[in-house]
């Protein structure tokens, strides 16, 4: 009976060729999710003069919890805010999140935070 020994000098390459062939196409699709994964708009700060319009903030805000409002950015944007009978009261500039993880919540405002 004869045993052939195969040589691992041959074999090798083609171990080390799909290898490579492997991890290219792994990070092509790594590096696809990267670039589609969608971004959500930042708060863009806009410049405001003396002259520029008004916007009472009482009138864009609306009240997520007891105490807290909420003012969505793009409706003051390039505005003056006058705050108006807000006192006492905080008021998130953004949007106001709730993350629920098992019976716990927390809640953050994503954007600007002032406190009344």
């Amino acid at each position: 009976m004869k045993v052939d020994i195969t040589n691992f000098g041959k074999v090798l390459p083609l171990v080390a060729a799909g290898m490579l062939a492997y991890a290219g196409a792994a990070y092509s699709q790594t590096e696809k999710r990267v670039i589609e994964a969608p971004k959500e708009p930042g708060i863009q700060l806009d410049r405001v003069s003396a002259t520029a319009p008004t916007v009472n903030l009482t009138a864009v805000a609306k009240e997520v919890e007891p105490g807290i409002m909420e003012v969505d950015p793009s409706s003051v944007r390039g505005k003056r805010l006058v705050l108006g009978t807000i006192a006492g009261k905080n008021i998130c500039l953004g949007k106001w999140t709730i993350q629920k993880r098992g019976t716990t919540e927390n809640k953050f405002c994503q954007g600007m935070w002032i406190q009344g």
